[in-house]
């Protein structure tokens, strides 16, 4: 592992368990983005950097129970965080580098990133 995943792990792990208290009302912006994409039932989408998952129930919805959720996080305390807030209902965690997925090319309809910071 790298570093900067080091850092980034670290900080997130630090702030993970009280991530959705300090962010209440961001919501209605992740069901705005979601609805940008104009995704359709049965689509396959990824949450790149989905933190503790709050883009899921609105991904989960707009892709319908045939379609395929997937989200990545490189931080396990987030992960753990959207479990404990009951949305890995709506996907399929997976601990992962986003720039190194074990995604087949050309797999997915959609990436949501706004979790992901540069």
């Amino acid at each position: 592992m790298s570093d900067d995943h080091t850092h980034v792990q670290e900080f997130f792990t630090a702030r993970a368990a009280d991530w959705d208290a300090r962010f209440p009302d961001d919501g209605p912006a992740y069901a705005a983005a979601v609805g940008e994409l104009g995704l359709r039932e049965g689509d396959r989408v990824l949450d790149a950097g989905c933190g503790t998952g709050r883009a899921l129930p609105p991904l989960r919805a707009a892709v319908g129970p045939s379609g395929v959720v997937v989200a990545a996080d490189l931080t396990p305390a987030m992960l753990a965080a959207a479990v404990r807030a009951g949305r890995h209902r709506d996907g399929q965690l997976l601990l992962a580098d986003v720039t190194a997925l074990p995604l087949r090319t050309e797999s997915l309809d959609a990436v949501l990133g706004a979790g992901l910071i540069a």
